[in-house]
C-alpha cells in the first residue's frame, strides 16, 4: 500500500483534511524509519505508519503526559511507538554494525 493510499485512509477515518493527515502520516512514518534504520517503507510498514498517526491524532492535546485521570477513571499512556506496533515492525530493523578498534 502507498503513502496516497493510507492518507485517504486517515482522512476518510478521522474526518480531518488531507493535509493534517498528511502531516501525522509522515511522523508517523519518520518514527517507523528511524526505529528500523530502514530508508524506504516496505512490507506492510505503512500500516503501521498509518496506525502511529491514528494514535498521535488521539493523543493530541495531551502531549507530555504519561497518565490521566478524568471522572474517578485513570489511564496510563504507553510512551513511543506501543509495544504490539515494536513487534511487528521487529522482522523490519536493520543491524548496525561498528567498527571495534
Amino acid at each position: 500500500m502507498d503513502d496516497t493510499t493510507q492518507i485517504q485512509a486517515l482522512v476518510a477515518r478521522l474526518s480531518i483534511s488531507s493535509e493534517i493527515a498528511a502531516d501525522y502520516y509522515n511522523d508517523g512514518k519518520a518514527q517507523i524509519l528511524d526505529y528500523t534504520g530502514q530508508a524506504n517503507l516496505t512490507g506492510n510498514m505503512a500500516v503501521y505508519a498509518k496506525k502511529l498517526a491514528i494514535i498521535a491524532y488521539n493523543r493530541d492535546g495531551i502531549e507530555g503526559e504519561s497518565q490521566r485521570t478524568e471522572g474517578g477513571v485513570t489511564n496510563t499512556l504507553e510512551l513511543g511507538i506501543p509495544l504490539d506496533i515494536r513487534q511487528a515492525l521487529a522482522k523490519y530493523r536493520t543491524a548496525k554494525v561498528e567498527n571495534l578498534s
